[in-house]
């Protein structure tokens, strides 16, 4: 659970019913939960076939049976999106094989929301150097209002090449890439399921575009319309709002729904998303504050892997699962990982630091230079002069001038200090503080997860599994590239 909702739940109990299942460890989801969990399906059931065909794989009978998934997802971006997609996926991943058992078999998903369609957060990949700055490479993605689902994903790819061979040289997972990259007519979101799908083939990812989805939870789509929570959704809002925390939706009045076509997505009053239900239900694209609920319509979703922000506006979606008649899944908060390749963890140890230690706010370590006796002897010759004793006209004169030679004192330690380091060959202590929070952010939420392949190549997927297994729900960890 995050530190919001936690907050939330200190200042007022009562909001448990619409957070989280009463019957459920947060922290530590197991295989009962998830059968207690499979219990609460939906009146019509899940479609476990369907899912199968949609996703298009092959899955053990006992899973069409009755299996379970543990969802995790995010939108599609020029590059496949943040490294933190990695992260959520790693999580469940892990998560999935800690809870799965013979009889409930329980199978990892990711969830492409290519039905978004913020173009200015999709259309940029960020690159990390190793003195920590950002090279940005962006694409306007294609003209129009159109959804990411209708968006080539060739847009970008050559100048995202280019860019990673210019900033961050040969990279063992740069073959990989090109060897998946997209069709000359492949949509973004297709290619990102694609890729990652590949990236984590040995734990047989099922990806699915958000889409895809529609046949599987139209009946959901009218309950939705005909039964939404206005009432309740506005109580639950005021409660979030009073307890100090930020507003995630504003007013939730109506049910978001949307008309989702290759010439824009456009937002629709209840009346007209009738009307759509009925003349073109698979046309219907729901808002943020749908899509959860509609997902436990479609997916036997027994646990959700979500990062900070998802957990947070979830506090305000309780009522919806209700409405709907879905059971909630339960949110497992992501852990924080990053990457710390060989030449970060030596250039940490030259320094003598803990690189698990390092924060946004890190200050370079002391280290002696040739002349820190002179320098300890000019700083005892400075506070000697404040305390000298002045007459008041002459007390502002010594300031400024103490001021002055303060300011100079700090510049001559800063030369020897860069001098001290460039002999010892040591990296700028800051570049490895900006590292780990380039922008003074996690890494994972800067770096672009195609960095991260062509840095590592596509052996990282068993690392990020293995960090994501010994980590507790939102615990941060180093790994080795």
């Amino acid at each position: 659970m995050s530190a919001m909702l936690q907050a939330l739940l200190a200042q007022d109990p009562t909001v448990r019913d619409w957070l989280e299942p009463a019957d459920a460890d947060p922290t530590r989801p197991d295989a009962e939960w998830v059968s207690r969990f499979l219990q609460r399906a939906p009146i019509a059931g899940w479609n476990r076939a369907a899912i199968a065909d949609i996703t298009r794989t092959t899955l053990p009978p006992a899973w069409r049976e009755h299996g379970a998934l543990v969802v995790t997802g995010q939108q599609p971006a020029l590059g496949g999106g943040p490294f933190y997609t990695l992260v959520k996926i790693a999580a469940a991943i892990a998560t999935a094989a800690r809870v799965s058992t013979p009889t409930v078999p329980v199978a990892p998903l990711f969830w492409c929301a290519s039905e978004d369609h913020d173009l200015g957060e999709a259309g940029h990949a960020d690159l990390l150097r190793r003195d920590g700055t950002l090279v940005r490479v962006a694409d306007d993605l294609g003209a129009g209002r159109a959804s990411l689902r209708f968006r080539l994903a060739r847009h970008g790819w050559d100048a995202l090449l280019a860019a990673c061979a210019r900033e961050l040289g040969p990279g063992p997972g740069e073959a990989w890439l090109v060897a998946h990259a997209p069709g000359p007519d492949e949509f973004l979101g297709a290619w990102v399921g694609r890729l990652l799908a590949a990236f984590f083939a040995p734990w047989h990812l099922l990806t699915v575009e958000a889409h895809r989805l529609r046949p599987l939870w139209r009946p959901a789509l009218g309950a939705a319309l005909t039964n939404w929570p206005a009432a309740e959704l506005a109580a639950l809002r005021a409660r979030v709002l009073a307890a100090g925390h930020g507003d995630a939706f504003g007013g939730l009045d109506r049910a978001p729904l949307f008309a989702d076509r290759s010439d824009g997505r456009v937002a629709l009053d209840p009346a007209a998303a009738l009307a759509l239900l009925t003349a073109d239900p698979d046309t219907l694209s729901p808002g943020a504050a749908l899509r959860p609920a509609l997902q436990q319509a479609a997916l036997p979703a027994a646990i959700y892997v979500a990062g900070p922000g998802e957990l947070a506006y979830h506090a305000f979606l309780g009522p919806v699962y209700a409405a709907l008649g879905v059971p909630r899944p339960l949110l497992l908060p992501r852990p924080s990982l990053a990457l710390a390749p060989g030449w970060f963890r030596r250039a940490c140890t030259a320094w003598g630091v803990d690189p698990t230690g390092l924060r946004p706010d890190s200050r370079t370590p002391t280290r002696a230079t040739p002349l820190t006796s002179e320098l300890a002897a000019l700083d005892a010759a400075l506070a000697a002069l404040t305390r000298a004793d002045l007459t008041p006209d002459l007390i502002q004169r010594r300031d400024a001038g103490a001021a002055r030679l303060r300011r100079e004192r700090d510049r001559l330690a800063r030369s020897l200090a860069r001098g001290e380091r460039r002999a010892a060959g040591l990296t700028a202590f800051g570049a490895l503080v900006t590292w780990l929070h380039p922008a003074g952010q996690p890494q994972e939420r800067t770096m672009s997860l195609f960095q991260a392949i062509w840095e590592h190549g596509p052996g990282l997927a068993q690392a990020l599994v293995d960090a994501a297994a010994a980590c507790g729900p939102g615990e941060r960890r180093l790994v080795n590239g």
